[in-house]
């Protein structure tokens, strides 16, 4: 599973492995862009929960 900044190209980096029928928390730093940012899953489907728990500012 990958997590990088809305609309940026993905890159090869994973922010979390897993495998079928395991639940992992993990926590990713990922830039906002225009209020969003994208997941990506290489194979199969996956149920996804995501909290923002802060954010920095300038």
């Amino acid at each position: 599973m990958a997590v990088f900044p809305d609309g940026t190209t993905r890159t090869s980096a994973s922010n979390l492995n897993f495998t079928a029928g395991t639940t992992i928390p993990n926590l990713v730093v990922v830039p906002v862009v225009n209020g969003k940012v994208s997941f990506y899953n290489k194979s199969g489907y996956v149920d996804l929960l995501a909290d923002v728990a802060g954010y920095y500012v300038s």
